[in-house]
């Protein structure tokens, strides 16, 4: 399965940065419009208006009324004009943060995108999900393609210098604007040139933890007008090669509409018929192809092979066959189509001309024509919208009523065999073709998706059970270790088996053994204890103090205390 690689253009992500808030975006604007909900702003508000302060910048509250609908945007919208903001912050969920992208592209200002929630994909998606004032859903595309990448275009790698001097290589490939969009002006009128690339990964390995691409195609290059994550991922214009590669491709073009359009035969066949000039008999003056040039002749359209003829005989048939295109049919019109349609083609190219850069070219591009109704279709390369003229056939003239230009449209109709396929019939099938095979991928990938979203919420709902498991299994061993230190507490106070106070208090910690920590509770039964007077390990028994008494001496009668100091070592004598 592709793995699919998307860069923001700027991507922040760490403990605190919410605080940072003001330093971020007063790189684009001055004063910004901050959509949060009430509720997410009694949460952080106190945290994002600290990321403002001190920085030139200036936060406009706006709360977000729950819907990401058209209403919702334009009222944003209006207060953004009202306000002079031009910035947009959406701080929150996947709805807050879808309208302030959506608000920021109706008014084409810088947006930045703040989830408070880490399941939504709205920082990284291009779209936003619109839904009507009642809930239900519309989907919006913000984005408008400016031009293509095609599938033979040139990839190369080129090292950059960045402004701090440091040198890194950058992913390049050529790529194809349509100038005629107006996308287009607004690029080089403002200059909006900073890229984002996307591209599908269709292989790869895994070299020393380090995920190696090996083969990928291009996704989506992105324009944006902010600074991109890579400080010179940008669009460059190289003109002057342009200019050569488009005179090329209006060469080439003109020259596959001409071969087109008088299914002229291949260079290869001209080649042979040029080799074989000097080996044919007869008139020497022409060759086979200039016969062919000479008269016009459509060789695809031929019944013979013009091998077996020689120059003589081939120009008496072409001449045949010159002199029936002219001959108007029974209806006034040529007699064969590939003739209207050259002439046709000469007749719009001659209306006006187109000057630019590479060069002048018809305004008037061929279509398709209706012998019926007598009328020409064409693009005009000025707007590329679809156009019809009127024409008039007399003989083997065609005119062209240049006054007659209508806007026309194209129309279902059941297809006739016998008509001319259009030049760009081949072009449309290829687009069909192609939008069916990427459906087809876009399926397939869909199917992928929802069975690694199934796979992702079996494993998530086993993880969770797990974690129950876990908390459940830590909580039971934390609890039986609570009861037998409250167990060894109470032994230790055997005394108060018969105090009210002590028997409460182990009937809570029956009840809820988590209700007190083992120091508290300790502290506690010695607090009842002592409001009941009695003294742990001491003696209550009364007890009379002895002192040694000296037996009477009749012969020392004469010391005083009857020689009591003088027994111990003790003289009163000065």
């Amino acid at each position: 399965m592709a793995k699919i690689l998307c860069s923001p253009s700027k991507y922040v992500q760490g403990a605190g940065e919410m605080k940072k808030l003001g330093e971020y975006a007063q790189k684009y604007g001055k004063k910004a419009l901050v959509l949060i909900t009430e509720s997410g702003y009694k949460r952080i508000g106190d945290v994002v208006n600290t990321g403002f302060e001190g920085y030139e910048i200036t936060p406009v509250y706006e709360y977000f009324n729950r819907e990401c609908s058209k209403n919702e945007i334009n009222r944003l919208v209006d207060i953004m004009n009202e306000k002079g903001c031009d910035v947009v912050i959406g701080i929150g969920g996947g709805k807050i943060l879808d309208t302030a992208k959506a608000v920021a592209y109706y008014k084409e200002a810088p947006v930045l995108i703040c989830p408070t929630i880490a399941s939504t994909d709205a920082p990284c998606s291009a779209l936003s999900v619109i839904y009507t004032d009642d809930g239900d859903l519309k989907m919006v595309q913000l984005t408008q393609p400016v031009g293509v990448v095609p599938e033979s275009a040139k990839t190369f790698w080129q090292t950059i210098t960045e402004k701090n001097g440091t040198e890194h290589e950058y992913l390049c490939v050529e790529v194809i604007l349509w100038k005629r969009q107006e996308a287009y002006q607004l690029i080089k009128e403002n200059g909006i040139t900073a890229e984002s690339m996307e591209i599908n990964i269709t292989d790869g390995k895994k070299v020393d933890g380090i995920y190696q691409i090996t083969d990928f195609y291009f996704k989506a290059l992105t324009l944006i007008g902010i600074t991109p994550c890579y400080e010179s991922a940008a669009l460059t214009f190289s003109k002057d090669d342009f200019k050569q590669e488009f005179s090329q491709m209006m060469l080439e073009l003109k020259d596959t509409l001409e071969d087109y359009n008088k299914k002229v035969t291949t260079s290869k066949e001209v080649d042979t018929i040029n080799k074989q000039k000097s080996m044919e008999g007869g008139n020497n003056d022409l060759s086979k192809q200039e016969l062919i040039e000479k008269y016009s002749i459509n060789v695809d359209t031929l019944d013979f092979s013009i091998d077996d003829f020689s120059i003589e005989e081939l120009e008496l048939k072409f001449k045949a066959i010159a002199d029936s295109k002219t001959e108007p049919n029974k209806d006034g019109k040529f007699a064969l189509a590939s003739a209207v349609t050259e002439e046709l083609n000469i007749q719009l190219s001659a209306i006006e001309q187109i000057h630019c850069d590479w060069g002048d070219y018809p305004r008037y591009l061929y279509v398709d024509h209706d012998v019926d109704t007598l009328e020409v279709y064409c693009w005009d390369r000025v707007d590329w919208l679809l156009y019809g003229f009127k024409y008039s056939v007399n003989g083997d003239t065609i005119t062209i009523d240049a006054a007659s230009k209508t806007r026309k449209k194209y129309s279902i109709v059941d297809f006739d065999e016998g008509e001319q396929i259009s030049p760009f019939a081949e072009i449309f099938d290829q687009m069909s073709r192609t939008i069916s095979e990427e459906s087809s991928k876009a399926a397939e990938f869909e199917e992928k998706f929802q069975a690694a979203t199934d796979s992702a919420k079996s494993m998530e709902s086993e993880l969770n059970e797990l974690k129950e498991f876990k908390a459940s299994a830590e909580q039971a061993a934390l609890e039986t270790e609570r009861k037998t230190g409250i167990a060894d507490i109470f032994s230790k106070f055997t005394d108060l088996e018969n105090v009210e106070e002590f028997s409460l208090l182990k009937d809570e910690c029956d009840k809820d053994c988590m209700k007190y920590k083992l120091d508290d509770l300790e502290t506690l039964c010695y607090a009842i204890r002592g409001k009941q007077g009695v003294p742990s390990n001491f003696s209550l028994t009364k007890k009379t103090p002895k002192l040694p008494v000296i037996p009477k001496d009749n012969n020392r009668t004469d010391e005083p205390y009857g020689g009591v100091f003088e027994e111990f070592g003790f003289s009163t004598k000065q």
